[in-house]
């Protein structure tokens, strides 16, 4: 027998006039974050051009007059790349209602030419995405200082948005400068190599360490090379070294600081991420 006062519920995108309502489930389902971090992440999404076939900003779950669970998906082209990724977020559902959580991402998940990434799970909710098909591809995270590496000897690190004008990452580089990343380039003899990072603090005992993560390079073996350039231009500015996946290859000299092991990030497509790009995820776009 059909329960007729049981709530019709239904999944649709969300549309740039849902903003309030997803902004008020997102506060009740976060209370640690404020209404501010999720009015600049959501303002920042509006900015970012639609891609076709995808969703602008997620899926909601609509009960009566506002949603009841919602899922935001940043979707995006990656550098350099036509094929489409889409970073999963910020999950969030009314209790009442948390068995139709799935239904957030069905469908969205059967498409074979978008890579998800899910970059910031829960460790006790491993298993149920593992499930999902989602494999690891960065399984914790270290904090290197990198001062002491040695790199090129020649390499000059420059801040100024005058020296990325002219390469192909120009736009990436200003987008996240605006989002509040640092976007540097590395000089060197064989041309320059951009980057992106992102002021974050990890906790060590009583004090929490200034550093800097990595957000994008063009080639991991970058960082490798320009490691210690960036690491004594930090130094200077008081950032002790960088945040880095477990899967990047360490640079020669950079002492490893403190290990992050329960910080895993899943993907599950056609095309595993690359590491050393978190470029337009929900990292920068929603913050540290």
């Amino acid at each position: 027998m059909v329960n007729d006062t049981q709530p019709r519920v239904r999944r649709r995108p969300i549309e740039e006039s849902d903003l309030a309502g997803v902004t008020d489930l997102l506060v009740r389902g976060f209370p640690a974050r404020s209404r501010r971090y999720w009015e600049r992440g959501l303002g920042l999404m509006k900015e970012r051009p639609a891609i076709e076939g995808c969703p602008r900003f997620g899926f909601m779950l609509e009960s009566g007059p506002g949603p009841v669970g919602v899922a935001l998906m940043l979707c995006g082209r990656a550098e350099g790349d036509d094929a489409v990724r889409c970073n999963l977020s910020s999950w969030a559902v009314d209790p009442a209602y948390r068995v139709q959580a799935p239904l957030l991402v069905a469908s969205m998940l059967k498409r074979p030419d978008v890579t998800f990434t899910n970059i910031s799970p829960a460790p006790h909710t491993w298993p149920t995405i593992t499930a999902q098909g989602f494999r690891p591809y960065s399984e914790g995270q270290v904090v290197v200082a990198t001062a002491l590496s040695p790199g090129l000897p020649s390499a000059r690190v420059v801040s100024d948005p005058e020296a990325w004008r002219d390469l192909r990452d120009a736009a990436l580089l200003d987008d996240h400068r605006r989002y509040g990343c640092t976007s540097l380039v590395v000089e060197t003899r064989d041309g320059p190599r951009p980057f992106v990072l992102l002021p974050v603090r990890a906790r060590s005992g009583r004090l929490p360490l200034p550093l800097m993560q990595l957000i994008y390079c063009r080639d991991i073996a970058d960082l490798t090379l320009c490691a210690g350039a960036i690491g004594r231009w930090l130094l200077r500015r008081g950032m002790i070294g960088l945040l880095l996946e477990t899967a990047t290859p360490l640079p020669k000299g950079g002492a490893v600081l403190r290990r992050l092991p329960r910080t895993a990030k899943f993907y599950r497509g056609p095309n595993p991420p690359r590491i050393g790009d978190l470029s337009y995820t929900e990292r920068v776009i929603f913050g540290a």
